[in-house]
């Protein structure tokens, strides 16, 4: 598999960025630019809760997700620029609240992460699926692999701090 991936980075060097775009379908394309989109808005979004956060454990797991959310962002932007796609419009870096709003409590703030990293699970897979470049579908697969493991370091945090919304006991 490493020798494939050599003699196709090898194959990419010279082409230009009309033959790069034949290298993949407009599937990949919107799935590129969606996740691009969707990690701007996520950033952005995860800026402003951690303004509102005051439990340490959770201003740590919200960094965390902003690292690998840049992460993502700074790949995705290479890719695209590489297929001469056109890059969403990007949010502002750095979000200050002048209001302190009580509503957004530590556990809102939970809550509102923990659902958005599952519902994005179904997005990663989807674009995964839809992929029949082996760049691409792995680099949505390294996407879908950090998510998980993101939501896991939720998920245990939610239940340390019983934050997690459970489901009611069945008895026959």
């Amino acid at each position: 598999m490493k020798i494939f991936k050599q003699i196709q980075k090898i194959t990419e060097y010279g082409l230009s960025t009309r033959d790069r775009q034949r290298e993949i379908n407009v599937s990949e394309v919107f799935h590129l630019w969606n996740h691009l989109s969707q990690r701007y808005n996520v950033i952005h979004i995860t800026n402003i809760f951690k303004n509102f956060a005051t439990d340490d454990e959770l201003k740590v797991i919200l960094d965390l997700g902003i690292k690998i959310l840049g992460k993502h962002v700074v790949i995705l932007e290479k890719e695209m620029t590489a297929y001469a796609i056109p890059l969403p419009l990007r949010p502002p870096k750095q979000v200050q609240c002048t209001t302190d709003l009580e509503a957004l409590t530590d556990r809102h703030i939970f809550r509102r992460v923990s659902r958005g990293i599952q519902s994005f699970l179904p997005t990663h897979t989807m674009a995964f699926i839809h992929s029949n470049s082996a760049k691409i579908r792995e680099l949505f697969m390294l996407f879908l692999i950090e998510e998980m493991k993101l939501y896991d370091k939720m998920a245990e945090y939610g239940r340390i701090k019983s934050y997690e919304i459970t489901a009611p006991v069945y008895r026959n």
